[in-house]
């Protein structure tokens, strides 16, 4: 299982290098566009933040139906990118950092309502085909839109407006994600945003309060309360394993203080 140590400077400046790449490529779809998955607490949080070694996009199926310039298949293809064999809503980048190539993964999602049935996993955008993931519907209303500058795979510096999911729809998301697998960095994350967002604890629960009755973002938290029930649950457990706690005094304060910091979100706010 992938602890803090194997995300390294190299890979994470290489994800970041397609981030920026890819709002350039796309940038005639950006605005119907989200940025999802592990750059959120990155680009939207105060803290050092490990970051991540991949990019996820949401593509808002409803928004994309209508090709502009070219297809969001042809933009990828024509800049290097290069379809998974086995996957239809992963992509590939090839980019050069240090002196050797780094794999770069870049997985397209969608929401679940509208488009496709419900006996499909994955929504029709253009020619690509991004899969469903649970609570992204949330993030086409509530992001926000931020500044992001780097060094392009193919070298030079550039900036993008991005647009990124707001805590709401990262943490319902993140929820979904505990349930379905078991990935240290899902907890990591989680106990992240509830330590870094500004004026937190006090100032999370208002910002949930506003959405607490939609069916998804209860949900999220459900999930989340369930992973993060007691210190000895499978969430905190998972938060300092990724942070590589050996020492049980520190792996138990660890441990300790996700299952607090869960805890007091989910007492505010009343979820059962």
């Amino acid at each position: 299982m992938a602890g803090r140590s194997d995300y390294t400077k190299e890979a994470v400046e290489a994800a970041r290098s397609v981030l920026l790449e890819l709002h350039r490529i796309l940038g005639e779809y950006r605005q119907n566009i989200v940025v999802i998955g592990g750059w959120v607490p990155e680009l939207l949080l105060p803290g050092p933040h490990v970051g991540t070694m991949d990019v996820d996009l949401a593509l808002d199926h409803a928004a994309l139906s209508n090709v502009g310039y070219a297809t969001i298949q042809k933009h990828l293809r024509n800049a290097d990118y290069e379809e998974d064999e086995r996957q239809p809503f992963i992509f590939w980048r090839k980019v050069p950092v240090g002196g050797k190539a780094i794999d770069v993964e870049v997985d397209l999602l969608a929401g679940e309502y509208e488009g496709t049935g419900k006996g499909h996993r994955t929504q029709k955008v253009q020619d690509v085909r991004p899969r469903k993931a649970r609570g992204c519907d949330l993030a086409f209303r509530m992001y926000s839109t931020v500044e992001i500058r780097g060094v392009l795979p193919g070298g030079g510096e550039d900036s993008a407006s991005v647009k990124v999911a707001d805590i709401v729809p990262f943490l319902v998301m993140k929820g979904m994600a505990l349930h379905d697998r078991i990935k240290a960095k899902e907890a990591w994350d989680v106990c992240f945003c509830l330590r870094n967002f500004p004026g937190a604890p006090e100032a999370l629960v208002r910002e949930f309060s506003p959405h607490v009755t939609h069916g998804l973002v209860r949900e999220g938290l459900q999930k989340i309360a369930d992973k993060c029930s007691s210190p000895d649950h499978v969430g905190p457990r998972l938060v300092a394993d990724f942070a590589e706690a050996t020492d049980p005094e520190e792996r138990d304060r660890l441990q300790r203080d996700a299952y607090e910091r869960v805890n007091y979100l989910i007492e505010k706010l009343r979820i059962e």
